[in-house]
């Protein structure tokens, strides 16, 4: 199978390029920035040049690999930046995910499109499943909600993948900058009480994987279980981690940011289990297998 990764050197994306290449897979990473190799090990990495919102560029690309598998992890993540530049965070958001899905379905590539549980406002103060109504907050939610539909309508062979929370080896999280404080000898500022689902991103590509084996197209949740506020999740961070520093709680009424957020987007799947997917483990499990890596 050839897949093609868009966003390859995220923090998602370098995890999904990594794990579907120990299958076995041919994968080819795309990136934005168009640069010379600066390393030999980056040359042989197969990625790319791509910018998903150059529609003659992107045509082009798909015409000449064919992939049979388009993973879309590429967007514009930064919250508050898509809430301070929303033309661009609909452009980069939206718009990318129209040409990404509208190139899918012309070469007849399966497309599979990273979303965020900030497409939920939080009001249900429980955890979302796949069919609840989406409100989302923010413009990032919003362009993110408005890239799925695009893929909904363009690209009938489909999986959209709900994800919250991330963290990994690859790139700078939640967990690192937590980790850092701590070692540094300093208690990380945390907000007590928002709810979500952290979420390690080597689950999220190992149950990508098993999906695009599935004809199951349609909305997913892949997060790690059981709901908890970041406050609990950096506890426990910190604690297997061997650092006897508390974090500072910080309420999120006065957490002041550019833009709003919901308090409880933690999410639960419906649809794993019935595509024949193993359910995703738990976030205190997922938190160990992390440390070890």
């Amino acid at each position: 199978m050839r897949v093609l990764v868009t966003g390859a050197r995220g923090l998602l994306g370098a995890e999904v390029v990594a794990r579907f290449r120990a299958a076995g897979m041919e994968v080819i990473g795309t990136t934005r920035q168009s640069r010379p190799p600066a390393s030999p090990s980056e040359e042989q990495a197969g990625e790319v040049p791509l910018d998903i919102t150059q529609p003659d560029q992107a045509k082009s690309l798909f015409d000449a690999l064919r992939p049979e598998v388009v993973i879309h992890c590429a967007a514009m993540t930064n919250v508050d930046a898509c809430e301070r530049q929303p033309q661009e965070a609909y452009r980069v958001n939206a718009f990318g995910a129209e040409v990404v899905a509208s190139n899918c379905q012309r070469i007849g590539a399966v497309c599979v499109y990273l979303s965020t549980d900030y497409v939920f406002d939080g009001a249900k103060r429980a955890p979302y499943h796949e069919y609840d109504a989406e409100n989302p907050l923010s413009v990032y939610g919003r362009s993110k909600f408005a890239g799925e539909q695009a893929v909904r309508t363009l690209c009938p062979r489909h999986y959209i993948v709900r994800v919250a929370w991330l963290y990994g080896k690859h790139r700078p999280s939640f967990a690192q900058f937590v980790l850092e404080q701590a070692r540094a000898g300093k208690s990380p500022v945390v907000i007590s009480d928002q709810i979500g689902s952290p979420t390690y991103v080597a689950d999220v590509a190992d149950r990508l994987l098993q999906l695009v084996h599935t004809d199951c197209y349609g909305t997913y949740h892949l997060t790690n279980a059981e709901p908890t506020s970041r406050y609990e999740f950096a506890r426990a961070l910190l604690q297997a981690a061997g650092l006897e520093i508390e974090p500072t709680p910080l309420p999120f009424r006065e957490w002041r940011t550019p833009a709003p957020r919901p308090i409880y987007s933690a999410l639960i799947s419906w649809r794993l289990e019935w595509a024949g997917v193993e359910p995703m483990p738990n976030w205190r499990d997922a938190l160990r297998r992390f440390l070890e890596s």
